[in-house]
């Protein structure tokens, strides 16, 4: 006996990963809940986004998005009205997926409902479950075995070193996202589950990525690809380029080919720094996780092989990919049921056509760079740098102190290492706007102070924009 999923069209027209690779923690039992986290403000999801987004025809399966700001951080959700089939293909060297043993036993049955992106690690998790225990509860009958709804996710690593805090997708956002479903229709960049996406840590360019869709069609045949790309390897165009860098000469970033072997050149030197100064370096976990769906009707095995194919394709468009380090899965999903048989050659076109599907969608994750305001002529007055002088608290045990020098102020940060302040460094701020600064580190981060209403220093932003890194003050000078 199995499931066979429920159908869901008139449950939605209401109004509306499990094992990363890393080393575990000690959890302390003695310590009380508020010395771990600090009561806040509840987080307030968002569902609604302006900017870039791919619109299709594809009514058979729904996609919500929701994200909290405070992160900021996101989830993404594809709902089926009717239950699909679907197969799944994980790789890489740190997974984290939720329920997709079940995908593996060539069940030709259609068991499945809904399949969830999300962010922060393993926390991100609950954005599976969340939905699920949404449907649930428009389920007239969720006991029954045939009931309950089936649901599959998996999640990108987007805390650590590049946002301090903690804040990640739960049972709530889950449920904002499930709410939120509608046809034809993704976000691009840095939305939904893709929010805080980075790319290229394996070359130590890091570049915002977030979360790309493409959808093509081949006579009756549809294809729709949603992929969120948190990777090591970097993102790579279809004339072998690489699409971001942190220095780009006259606009392009050069060929892959070219940082590849740079980087080969150089590998028994990059072993010995490495050697000499720890993992703690750069970010070391990374993802891309992606959903291919399409209304071909396909029996399991040719599914699974749809999912190996693409999945493998993808090896053009992220450089390097599937790394110790990444956490790779694809869905692949079929809404038209169970094919009772398909030729190898029809199979290997429907991988072609859904692997190119897959690079646009990639290429589709670059999100649009904010401008960088420009420099104006301003000079950091004593009383200026004296007023900006203090402690600011990013999230518990991530403190910077802001402190004079001799040309002006730098900042550290104590607690916590970040791709912005290195631990135990203190970086000299450049003031090149009005409450405004760059960081004195080749990514030259920007750093605005906040005010209040009444003008008072109340915090300071790194990257204001789509990105930022917020930290509160603790006390004045």
């Amino acid at each position: 006996m199995r499931m066979t999923g429920i159908v869901l069209t008139a449950l939605l027209a209401a109004p509306v990963a499990a094992n990363p690779q890393s080393p575990p923690t000690a959890i302390p039992t003695d310590s009380p809940a508020k010395a771990q986290q600090p009561a806040q403000t509840p987080l307030v999801p968002h569902v609604s986004f302006d900017g870039p987004a791919l619109t299709f025809n594809f009514p058979e399966v729904q996609v919500g998005v929701a994200e909290y700001e405070e992160g900021p951080t996101g989830a993404t959700v594809l709902v089926f009205p009717k239950p699909v089939m679907a197969a799944v293909d994980v790789r890489g060297g740190a997974p984290g997926t939720v329920d997709t043993d079940i995908l593996r036993l060539a069940y030709d049955d259609p068991s499945v409902n809904a399949i969830t992106l999300a962010g922060g690690s393993a926390y991100g998790e609950s954005v599976a479950t969340g939905v699920e225990n949404a449907l649930k509860e428009r389920i007239a009958d969720p006991g029954g075995w045939d009931n309950i709804p089936g649901t599959s996710g998996a999640i990108i690593f987007d805390l650590g070193e590049r946002r301090y805090n903690a804040v990640t997708p739960d049972e709530r956002l889950a449920r904002s996202a499930l709410d939120a479903v509608r046809s034809g229709w993704v976000p691009l960049g840095a939305r939904g589950a893709g929010r805080f996406a980075m790319q290229g840590g394996y070359f130590d360019d890091r570049q915002h990525s977030g979360q790309g869709a493409a959808f093509r069609q081949s006579g009756e045949t549809k294809v729709l690809v949603v992929t969120v790309v948190n990777a090591s390897g970097s993102i790579v165009d279809r004339n072998g380029r690489v699409l971001r860098c942190t220095h780009p000469v006259a606009g392009d970033c050069g060929a892959i080919s070219e940082r590849i072997s740079k980087h080969l050149a150089t590998l028994g030197a990059t072993k010995h720094a490495d050697a000499s100064i720890g993992k703690s370096s750069g970010l070391t976990t990374n993802t891309t996780i992606t959903v291919v769906v399409t209304n071909k009707p396909l029996p399991f095995w040719a599914l699974q092989r749809l999912a190996v194919q693409v999945h493998t394709s993808m090896a053009r468009a992220i450089q390097p990919f599937s790394t110790s380090g990444d956490g790779d899965t694809l869905f692949a999903v079929t809404t038209g049921g169970r094919g009772m048989a398909i030729s190898e050659d029809d199979l290997d076109d429907l991988g072609l056509l859904a692997s190119e599907t897959a690079w646009d969608a990639i290429l589709a994750t670059a999100p649009a760079i904010p401008l960088v305001p420009p420099r104006t002529d301003v000079t950091l007055t004593s009383a200026m740098a004296d007023a900006c002088v203090g402690r600011y608290e990013f999230a518990p045990g991530a403190v910077a102190e802001l402190r004079r020098n001799a040309a002006g102020l730098e900042i550290e940060v104590a607690g916590r290492n970040s791709l912005y302040i290195p631990l135990g460094k203190w970086v000299p701020l450049t003031l090149v706007a009005a409450d405004e600064f760059e960081l004195e580190t080749p990514r030259a981060d920007r750093l605005h102070i906040d005010r209040d209403a009444h003008g008072r220093i109340v915090g300071l932003t790194i990257n204001p924009g789509p990105w930022p890194v917020r930290a509160r003050r603790l006390q004045p000078n």
